[in-house]
């Protein structure tokens, strides 16, 4: 199979520059030096080409989404990030459990990272290969780069329009006004409070999806709910 025809069935950076996952920075390197001299317009090969093996050292290098040869000496952390930590980064120790042993390992990783995501460790000699995970939230579920949350509110708050307030995925209060035409279904956006782009280096939006609640009126709650429609408290 031609380099041209891989490249366009293939997105799988370590297979554009035919190495194996486990490989380290240096041979990434020379790998793609050597196929990008291959895959050079200068060199008989296309545009398309040379940009895929680019693509692909890039891909691998500047996420550092390097994972270390499996020897002896190297282990895999599973590490699960809360979003805040996936907003935020983690630049701390953290406690691992090590076969029968407890360790404390500290770590970096980087604002953006993502399910899957990768990062290299050293510590007392060992090597490791940090896989992240996510934290399961109560509150917040993720979908790509922004996140969704769903906020019921009473319909005599809608009426009145009262601001409702949220604690955002850092901890922030926040205070939202209510849309003139909010119903049940309606979403609201609040932007640059999703999860982290390491790309564009922009954070993702954070939905609201808005849920009204209407009580079924009768002669024993009639009487209560035109008092708390008329309070102004």
């Amino acid at each position: 199979m031609s380099i041209n025809t891989t490249m366009k069935k293939i997105n799988n950076p370590w297979v554009i520059l035919g190495l194996e996952p486990g490989a380290t920075l240096k041979e990434v390197k020379l790998a793609y030096k050597s196929m990008a001299l291959k895959t050079h317009p200068d060199k008989g090969g296309t545009i398309a080409e040379w940009l895929a093996v680019s693509n692909a050292y890039d891909n691998i290098s500047k996420k550092e989404h390097i994972p270390i040869v499996k020897t002896q000496n190297t282990k895999m952390l599973n590490v699960a990030l809360s979003i805040e930590q996936q907003i935020t980064g983690v630049k701390d120790y953290i406690q691992v459990e090590d076969e029968k042993e407890e360790l404390f390992i500290k770590v970096i990783i980087p604002p953006g990272a993502l399910l899957g995501d990768k990062f290299k460790v050293t510590s007392k000699g060992t090597k490791y290969i940090i896989n992240v995970k996510e934290k399961a939230e109560k509150v917040f579920t993720r979908s790509g780069n922004s996140l969704i949350m769903y906020k019921t509110i009473d319909v005599i708050d809608v009426m009145k329009r009262i601001p409702f307030t949220i604690i955002t995925p850092t901890g922030e209060y926040c205070e939202i006004d209510i849309p003139a035409d909010i119903e049940t279904g309606t979403i609201i956006i609040l932007k640059n409070h999703g999860l982290y782009n390491r790309k564009t280096k922009k954070r993702g939006n954070l939905q609201i999806h808005m849920k009204v609640t209407i009580p079924y009126l009768n002669k024993d709650n009639m009487e209560n709910f035109i008092k708390r429609l008329k309070d102004n408290d």
